[in-house]
């Protein structure tokens, strides 16, 4: 607090004070509004870092940025498994764009580092994604547990600081008992369940592929007729 109010420190022990000149950042993923009102957060510290405050979106609200993270882990990991001049497909960067990312840009480097290793040397294409992603541990849907428990139980472990994407968390676990649901009552019908959905049949197949739900191969372009199976 000295430092901050007067630029000014004493050593443990001593008796001199010390000028100093620095710019303090503070970063959290806590809402310390929130912590100041539950008396976690000391309100007079707050309103001396909080001069200039900058939100950071998660990756899902900034996709434009992806390309460019994907190319720099590429470099990156690239020179490490020393594979010269790693490639991407632009279908793959796109099918990369399209995820929500809950794990923000941790998850989309060790998804990176991983389609690297699937490719082998070769431009990495939107196959590489999906293997990677498919082998990635799909959100686990509570076992007994209703919706608004759930929710709560998200709530309550990021107001102990214990994660930070209790959002993205809650809307992957929807998404993916919805499609599983959709594809269960279309009896592996895609063009049907996307139908149902609202949303494309590749955009579907992309997300059962995503979420470990493995999709049978349609065997048409055309919705199936009776007795028909895909």
């Amino acid at each position: 607090m000295r430092v901050l109010q007067e630029k000014s420190l004493q050593r443990v022990g001593g008796k001199e004070t010390i000028p100093v000149d620095v710019r303090v950042i503070a970063a959290t993923h806590r809402d310390l509004e929130t912590a100041i009102k539950e008396n976690q957060f000391r309100e007079d510290l707050y309103y001396r870092l909080s001069v200039v405050v900058l939100r950071l979106p998660p990756l899902r609200e900034r996709r434009e940025d992806i390309p460019d993270l994907v190319k720099f882990f590429l470099h990156k990991y690239g020179a490490e498994y020393k594979i010269a001049n790693p490639s991407i497909h632009p279908d793959a960067l796109e099918s990369l764009q399209a995820q929500p990312w809950p794990g923000n840009v941790r998850e989309l480097e060790n998804i990176t580092r991983k389609i690297l290793l699937l490719a082998q040397g070769y431009t990495i294409s939107s196959e590489n994604v999906r293997s990677a992603q498919a082998k990635a541990n799909p959100p686990a849907p509570p076992v007994n547990k209703s919706l608004d428990a759930y929710a709560e139980e998200l709530l309550t472990a990021a107001q102990r600081g214990e994660l930070t994407d209790a959002y993205a968390r809650l809307q992957s676990l929807t998404e993916r008992v919805l499609l599983n649901r959709a594809i269960e009552l279309a009896n592996g019908n895609q063009a049907k369940a996307a139908r149902w959905l609202g949303i494309s049949r590749l955009t579907l197949r992309e997300k059962l592929i995503q979420f470990g739900l493995h999709p049978k191969q349609d065997s048409t372009s055309t919705e199936a007729g009776p007795g028909s199976t895909l």
